[in-house]
């Protein structure tokens, strides 16, 4: 019976090595990212390791097993940025995704539904499909899974299958893919910092699945998230808190929040004040604004996309110019090794039924896009209002005037969000069930709608636009979109 590939160690290793630049030019330099990646030296170890790591010959170390299992995915992805990722060629980070993807299919102990990792999304089924990836993100979950979940000195024989040509010969593939900047880019390069960074996120939202909707030429995405069921039923009091502890940075401008701590040398002012001008802008108009809070919520703390301003700034500072958006943020990415800027403007609806979302929500987009000289006209216009503190007015100038060196303004891309009301397939009352069944019920309804997604892009021209979607079930989604704002409005539990 043939040998076939499998994810491990060694064959992680032997990719990495056989797609290294000159500098890397031994197997303990390969070896030696990887350990440090977890926090470890390499030189602290058998210097035969390496060697006996790439062949199948020892097992992972303890010491290296109890780092993986217990150091935060996101913290693996940064020493994969800094360890690994420079001792890869700049021509061979597809090749070597390519060979990746191509093990990975060809490991059958690997079920479709198998996380390769730690994080949802990162199942195999998802991975072999997906043309978009975070470089760092999707190494850190593989390298995880190699060192956790398989014994490395039992598959001698499965390394061997990867022959000292394999990366190379993907050099001619026709396959598609794209490297997206880690979510901590923005953070690191520009003044204009998001304004959300709440650890309670995590807690209170969490993801089920990561797509990439396949089929469009720009990579579009979709993440959907649920809040944690109890008694067969989502309650929304954590959503309510969220909400509460950061509607200062929803409702006011970084130059407003700071202008508010000048004047009251207080930093609960904030919220306080953001209390009473959310309750006077939107006690009448409860229908729409859970949708734009959570939109403006996604988009900053998921996407990484800093808010140049939220719906309520936008209905405020925009007397003389109708905006169709729910907000519009600002996305550093890199496509295809080459950076730029993103405008994201949004677009959310909250209805019972996913497609119906979907269509209210492109309703919105087509707007958008269709008005896009007013949209852009109205960012332009903020870097006249006093909104962001003087760096980053500066940045935003220089951003949204092209130069003569041939640089251009953003491109325009959406983000929405959809709230719908989740219908399992076949009804649960354990409260245990019920939690897995809802997970695989959303990753059955993205799914079933992807399809319509392309569709709605295709027929209305926009396929030359990046998509970011968040989608969000509720009990009963039309009464729970207004009764969770006029709840939080009067002060009540939910």
């Amino acid at each position: 019976m043939q040998n076939l590939k499998r994810v491990c160690l060694g064959t992680i290793i032997t990719l990495i090595y056989q797609s290294r630049t000159r500098s890397a030019d031994t197997i303990k330099s390969v070896c030696g990212g990887i350990f440090a990646t977890f926090g470890l030296d390499i030189n602290n170890y058998n210097k035969e390791l390496p060697s006996h790591l790439k062949s199948g010959h020892d097992p992972v170390p303890g010491e290296l097993f109890a780092k993986a299992r217990t150091i935060d995915i996101n913290e693996v992805a940064s020493g994969v940025e800094r360890y690994i990722l420079p001792l890869i060629h700049h021509d061979k980070h597809k090749c070597l995704f390519c060979a990746i993807k191509d093990v990975i299919r060809d490991d059958t102990y690997i079920t479709d539904s198998t996380i390769i990792g730690t994080m949802p999304g990162y199942e195999k089924e998802n991975i072999l499909k997906h043309d978009s990836f975070y470089e760092s993100i999707t190494l850190a979950n593989i390298l995880t899974f190699a060192i956790t979940k398989v014994e490395n000195d039992k598959l001698k024989t499965n390394i061997r299958e990867i022959g000292k040509d394999y990366v190379d010969s993907f050099l001619t593939s026709n396959e598609n893919l794209f490297f997206l900047s880690p979510t901590v880019e923005n953070d690191q390069v520009s003044p204009l910092k998001r304004t959300l960074k709440d650890p309670m996120f995590d807690r209170v939202f969490l993801k089920a699945a990561d797509i990439t909707v396949s089929a469009l030429a720009n990579p579009t995405q979709a993440s959907v998230f649920y809040i944690d069921p109890t008694n067969c039923k989502f309650r929304f009091s954590g959503l309510k808190d969220f909400i509460i502890n950061n509607v200062g940075s929803y409702v006011f401008s970084r130059a407003q929040i700071k202008r508010i701590i000048d004047r009251t040398k207080n930093p609960a002012a904030v919220g306080a004040n953001a209390m009473l001008k959310f309750m006077t802008a939107y006690g009448t108009k409860a229908e729409t604004v859970l949708g734009e809070i959570l939109l403006y919520t996604f988009m900053e703390q998921e996407l990484d996309a800093p808010k140049i301003m939220s719906k309520i700034e936008i209905d405020e500072s925009n007397r003389n110019i109708v905006s169709k958006s729910d907000g519009v943020h600002l996305l550093s990415i890199n496509k295809s090794g080459q950076p730029f800027h993103q405008l994201v403007f949004g677009a959310s609806d909250i209805i019972g039924d996913l497609a119906s979302s979907i269509d209210r929500a492109f309703e919105k987009i087509i707007s958008i896009e269709s008005n896009q000289d007013i949209e852009l006209r109205m960012v332009d216009n903020t870097t006249q209002w006093t909104i962001y503190d003087p760096e980053a007015t500066k940045y935003m100038v220089e951003l949204m005037t092209p130069k003569r060196n041939g640089s251009y303004k953003p491109d325009m891309a959406f983000g929405a969000f959809l709230g719908y009301t989740i219908n399992l397939d076949q009804p649960e009352t354990d409260s245990q069930k019920y939690r897995t069944a809802v997970k695989e019920q959303l990753k059955k309804d993205i799914d079933r709608v992807q399809p319509y997604i392309i569709k709605k892009i295709q027929d209305n021209g926009l396929s030359g636009y990046s998509f970011y979607f968040y989608i969000l079930p509720f009990n009963d989604a039309p009464h729970e979109k207004t009764s969770i704002i006029k709840e939080l409005l009067a002060g009540g539990a939910i």
